[in-house]
């Protein structure tokens, strides 16, 4: 009593005698581990092929893919994000392997690999397979709409791009006419040199929006064909980008990303899609399941957006069963049209197709809830149909691991 308190000792600038593993520092259940493991054993032939044998040394493709996948899982999905990461995150510098790539090598990696990102994405699911995951007895299909990596503000209207570019075509004569002026007066002064030096900033600026612009008028000629007005416009940044419907009620330029998943939450086939309904992905999501397992599913769970009669009429020359919802859940139409409706209509008023399809929420909607809630996939990062494919085939990757260390640890 009465003596000075004593605490412990606290030097944080205080260097180690001998050095520390930076696996030591972290919890034996981390995520980075069951990544570590799982990518160490990945086929990425593919990856490694679009390397060149001269030139510099390249960083290992197994260690950036590591860090992709950890980002998605952390919610990074940013190349420089991720390269401050591997600074000051014991989890990020433990897969880099004391190694430091800047962001442009890691943004790069995801460029060059956005197709390679497919193959990964199928030997997930394989993995999931071998452990006796990823059952296809009752697949649930279902999309959601994510943002592209543009804003209204970045939009134009098909009538606003026919006044701009005959604006743009004006401008551009005039320029080409005082610089046509300018080399005469010069030749006249200078005598004929024919060193131009390339055209000025001011042609060159124009140029490139005028071909911005007729790039997006071809993109809305092809989506839209008769039934294109000129109220209809197209994201000048993303042209294949279009305007949907958010969960949130708000209208935005988006991707309609599509998942099949199993009974038991593994995502076993991707689609991404620039329309808002969902219709089309049906077949070929069934297509990707039996690429992906070499199997097919013995049911499939869909809401009110796959139906259509030519849908139901080809899962029946398929012979793949289904239960498509007719209407809203629990407000489904009492006389639909279309013979194949009507019989999707009497099947689901069953007891027990009811209690079948009651499990597609839950069973299609959680992928997306993860994907859009803890990994925080809310927008694209990369621009363009092809290029945004393979960012939601890392991401889906991302989130089969998580899936399989959860039945790993269960």
């Amino acid at each position: 009593m009465g003596g000075e308190i004593e605490f412990k000792s606290y030097s944080p600038g205080q260097g180690e005698l001998l050095p520390s593993f930076t696996a030591d520092a972290l919890d034996p259940s981390d995520p980075s581990f069951f990544v570590d493991e799982i990518v160490e054993g990945l086929d990425l032939k593919a990856f490694e092929a679009r390397y060149a044998g001269m030139g510099e040394r390249a960083y290992r493709p197994r260690m950036l893919l590591k860090l992709w996948l950890l980002g998605a899982i952390a919610g990074v999905h940013s190349g420089r994000e991720i390269a401050r990461r591997v600074h000051y995150d014991l989890r990020f510098r433990y897969l880099a392997g004391d190694l430091r790539p800047d962001f442009r090598t890691i943004n790069r990696f995801r460029m060059t690999h956005v197709e390679d990102f497919r193959a990964v994405f199928r030997q997930t699911v394989r993995i999931a397979r071998q452990a006796g995951l990823a059952k296809l007895g009752r697949v649930a299909i279902d999309g959601t709409k994510i943002r592209a990596n543009t804003s209204r503000y970045k939009a134009m209207s098909r009538g606003r791009m026919d006044e701009a570019e005959a604006r743009l075509d004006d401008e551009i004569d005039q320029i080409l006419m005082q610089i046509e002026e300018e080399n005469a007066s010069e030749d006249d002064e200078h005598g004929d040199d024919d060193g131009g030096g390339g055209l000025p900033a001011e042609l060159q600026s124009r140029e490139a929006r005028r071909e911005r612009i007729r790039a997006a008028q071809e993109q809305l000629e092809q989506e839209k064909g008769d039934k294109l007005e000129d109220r209809h416009q197209k994201s000048f940044a993303d042209v294949e980008a279009n305007m949907m419907k958010t969960g949130e009620g708000s209208l935005t330029y988006c991707y309609n990303a599509q998942a099949a998943v199993s009974e038991d939450g593994i995502i076993v086939a991707t689609d991404l899609t620039a329309t808002p309904r969902d219709e089309a992905s049906l077949a070929p999501v069934l297509d990707e399941i039996e690429r992906n397992t070499g199997e097919r599913p013995d049911r499939v769970l869909a809401d009110t957006g796959y139906l259509t009669e030519a849908t139901l009429e080809t899962m029946a020359a398929r012979d793949q069963k289904c239960l498509i919802a007719v209407g809203r859940e629990g407000k489904a139409k009492k006389w639909p049209r279309g013979r194949q409706t009507q019989k999707m209509h009497r099947v689901l008023r069953l007891p027990w197709a009811r209690a079948l399809y009651r499990h597609r929420k839950t069973q299609g909607e959680r992928p997306f809830s993860v994907i859009k809630g803890p990994m925080a996939l809310r927008r694209f990062m990369l621009r363009s149909k092809r290029k945004t494919r393979g960012e939601w085939d890392l991401v889906s990757s991302a989130f089969n691991l998580m899936a399989l260390r959860s039945a790993a640890l269960a």
